[in-house]
């Protein structure tokens, strides 16, 4: 019973740490053209949408990490002139020069544990001003891409669902004339 119990609420636990990935699954807004990075202003920006930004790559701030299961590598850097936003693409396509930057702007803190290792690190060993409030754009990320996030809420629900009905049936009382 116990364990059921906990099955429920590590369940809710999950699709509460994915909430913006469905969000931005859901979210089917217009590509937000913001222009060049330098003119940005950091209230102005949206967290979890779509947006476009001119900027360029600043090399010396660039972290380069592999995700431990896929072998994936990717890079995260912020653009010149600024250290608002930072931007997130695979390694593949960094190799591609460009100024030109479109994605999913979302906060450093909405990424949950995803990229805090990168955070960390750009804020004690390279010493830039990146907290929890820092952006970063995740380069051709589009709200199709979250689809992952909509089966992983669904499967927990399941879950959810069948643990609840067990509980509520192993609660219920038994009644003497059926026996």
């Amino acid at each position: 019973m116990a364990l059921m119990a906990l099955v429920v609420v590590v369940a809710l636990a999950l699709v509460a740490s994915v909430r913006s990935d469905l969000a931005f699954f859901f979210a089917r807004g217009a590509v937000a053209d913001l222009g060049d990075v330098t003119t940005v202003a950091a209230a102005s920006l949206t967290p979890n949408t779509m947006v476009t930004v001119e900027g360029t790559p600043l090399s010396s701030g660039t972290v380069r990490y592999r995700r431990v299961m896929t072998g994936d590598s990717f890079v995260v850097f912020p653009l010149a002139g600024q250290r608002t936003v930072f931007v997130h693409l695979s390694e593949d396509a960094a190799r591609t020069p460009r100024t030109t930057y479109s994605g999913r702007l979302v906060r450093f803190a909405d990424l949950g544990g995803r990229l805090s290792a990168v955070r960390e690190y750009l804020a004690t060993t390279m010493e830039m001003p990146v907290t929890s409030d820092s952006y970063v754009l995740l380069v051709d990320e589009t709200p199709a891409s979250c689809w992952w996030a909509v089966g992983l809420a669904i499967l927990a629900a399941l879950f959810v669902l069948v643990d609840v009905m067990l509980i509520v049936r192993w609660f219920r009382p038994v009644d003497p004339a059926a026996s």
